[in-house]
């Protein structure tokens, strides 16, 4: 799709690298500085993200212009943070950080209760910086990806990942269903899964919802799957506070019973949930394309 999001996220496998090399031979503050001229770098480099943002902090948002520049490099700062933080944490950094929960115990309710869990989140915040804790009360999280994305840092993750890391992939591939047989065995052995599910490839399988005044468009498989098998559905948000602190937010879905109208219950719960942390956190929203149908 021309004007959609192509299956790939921002950011190569060089620059994963170069700061990961930083992060290990030089330290946090140093990956942070160049971070900073990054930064500026991609405002020119990524012409179409960089209207995107433009289009997000002025339409959406309400910025003025000058707020609205400012933004731009706010956003591409962050987003490289959490990159950054991502991979120290995996490292086993943990403890150059802080963190916070809110309802912790349904995560944990869930896995220990064995019956497996769909987790749902967004590329918003910096969901990996959980690992941690995941590993610490043995949940096994199975990440739905879409497979351009997962290959195009793969073999950095391979590299450089903890290998008793929390998260294993499940690659989606547009054209097949085997992630689906993959997922409701996962499901079935007690595991969580879980979806990014503001992101999609196919235009054809969409379902409608609101957030921030905007008519928006989702994946219909995440908000289907959550509502045809019978587990526990949480919206899990991890946000970056001042002073490296993270904020880890676990919210339960009521998921209505019957079948007609359930995925779009999920859908509404889902949009309040995650606008309610965007407003907190604008500048932490990472779909670098036209997501909110403003291009002209």
């Amino acid at each position: 799709m021309a004007r959609g999001w192509q299956g790939k996220s921002r950011g190569g496998k060089t620059g994963y690298a170069i700061f990961i090399f930083l992060i290990k031979h030089c330290g946090l503050g140093t990956a942070y500085v160049l971070l900073f001229f990054v930064s500026f770098y991609f405002i020119p480099a990524a012409p179409r993200s960089t209207v995107d943002i433009w289009h997000y902090a002025r339409k959406v948002l309400g910025y003025g212009v000058l707020k609205s520049a400012i933004f731009i490099w706010k956003n591409y700062y962050s987003f490289g943070q959490s990159i950054i933080d991502r991979f120290a944490i995996s490292a086993g950094l943990q403890d150059r950080f802080r963190f916070e929960f809110e309802n912790l115990e349904l995560m944990r309710d869930s896995v220990l209760a064995g019956d497996g869990a769909i987790v749902m989140g967004a590329h918003f915040g910096n969901w990996a910086a959980g690992e941690p804790f995941f590993k610490e009360f043995r949940a096994k999280l199975n990440l739905v990806m879409y497979d351009n994305e997962h290959a195009d840092i793969k073999e950095v993750l391979a590299k450089n990942q903890d290998p008793d890391a929390a998260f294993k992939i499940i690659p989606v591939n547009k054209d097949n269903i085997a992630h689906i047989f993959m997922i409701t065995e996962a499901l079935s052995r007690g595991e969580l899964v879980c979806f990014m599910a503001d992101r999609y490839v196919n235009e054809e399988k969409l379902i409608n919802g609101k957030m921030l005044g905007r008519d928006i468009r989702l994946p219909f498989g995440p908000f289907h799957i959550a509502a045809r098998i019978h587990v526990p559905v949480i919206f899990y948000y991890a946000v970056r506070e001042a002073h490296r602190t993270y904020s880890f937010k676990f919210v339960k879905a009521d998921v209505p019973s019957g079948r007609r109208g359930v995925e779009d219950a999920i859908v509404e719960q889902f949009t309040v949930s995650l606008e309610h942390e965007l407003r907190l956190h604008p500048e932490q929203w990472y779909n670098y394309y036209d997501f909110w149908n403003l291009r002209t």
